[in-house]
């Protein structure tokens, strides 16, 4: 099983990451951690990841960590998951913090819309 996670360190992503876990454990499946940011540095990127790359060692899951850069991130997540063969896409209901557009669950609720594979979407 290849999980997707959405991952923008918010209270929600981080739980949809938590819950993306169990499943990896449970099913020996692996996970992708994705960022999808307008604009943001490397030093950044490593930042917000290391919160989940600590859960994720820790799990002693396999995984990998992803930034791509987009104006419209409900399509990078949807396109990332068929490029990657994702059985699963996990998200937070809400994102938070540096990536505004992602405060109104706008992109949550997109991405269950265009999905091609189930989506996990966690509170």
């Amino acid at each position: 099983m290849k999980i997707l996670v959405a991952y923008d360190g918010s209270v929600n992503a981080d739980n949809a990451l938590s819950e993306a876990i169990v499943l990896a454990e449970k099913f020996k499946g692996s996970i992708i951690v994705l960022n999808v940011a307008w604009e943001r540095s490397d030093d950044d990127s490593r930042h917000l990841f290391r919160s989940a790359e600590k859960k994720l060692k820790k799990a002693e899951v396999k995984y990998k960590l992803r930034v791509e850069r987009s104006e419209y991130p409900p399509r990078r997540i949807i396109r990332v998951a068929m490029d990657e063969a994702c059985d699963l896409i996990a998200i937070g209901s809400r994102g938070h913090g540096v990536s505004k557009a992602w405060l109104l669950g706008s992109v949550s609720s997109r991405v269950i819309e265009e999905a091609p594979c189930p989506v996990l979407v966690v509170k």
